[in-house]
């Protein structure tokens, strides 16, 4: 196993694995805090960009209620670069987001996220492909999104 990360790169990661940690206790205005006022998050799947950091945490403080946040993995990328693979698991359906994270001075400037939903496979790809194996359902818990506060 590697070892830990240290320095500018494991606060980087630590800074994005407390923004999804204060997303799913729903304490927005802390989440809010971690972004640049400025900061930009794209949601290339639906084509859509919300500016400012009030505007990036409103989209999801409104997003309808009953999901939970399993964070599967935290990769740094580069200085100020984080990749998160997240998974949201609401009302019996789970879906995915791949977010690219830029980070500056301690804050969140840019998310660039990628969504997709688990879905059948299409009817041309259910039977008869050699190698082909249905995967179990995905129940990883993902690294720790609890606070420390929360004890």
């Amino acid at each position: 196993m590697p070892a830990p990360l240290t320095g500018p790169e494991a606060e980087e990661r630590a800074l994005v694995q407390r923004f999804w940690a204060l997303y799913q206790a729903r304490r927005w205005g802390e989440a809010r805090e971690l972004l640049h006022p400025e900061a930009c998050c794209q949601w290339w799947a639906t084509g859509e960009r919300f500016v400012g950091a009030a505007a990036v945490v409103h989209v999801n403080e409104i997003y309808p209620e009953g999901w939970r946040l399993h964070l599967l993995a935290l990769h740094s990328l580069a200085p100020g670069q984080v990749l998160s693979l997240l998974r949201v698991d609401q009302e019996g359906r789970s879906f995915y987001a791949n977010s690219y994270f830029q980070l500056r001075g301690g804050r969140i400037t840019a998310l660039d996220e990628y969504w997709s939903d688990v879905q059948a496979p299409p009817t041309w790809r259910q039977s008869g492909l050699p190698g082909r194996e249905l995967l179990p359902p995905d129940r990883r818990a993902g690294l720790s999104l609890r606070l420390p506060e929360d004890g």
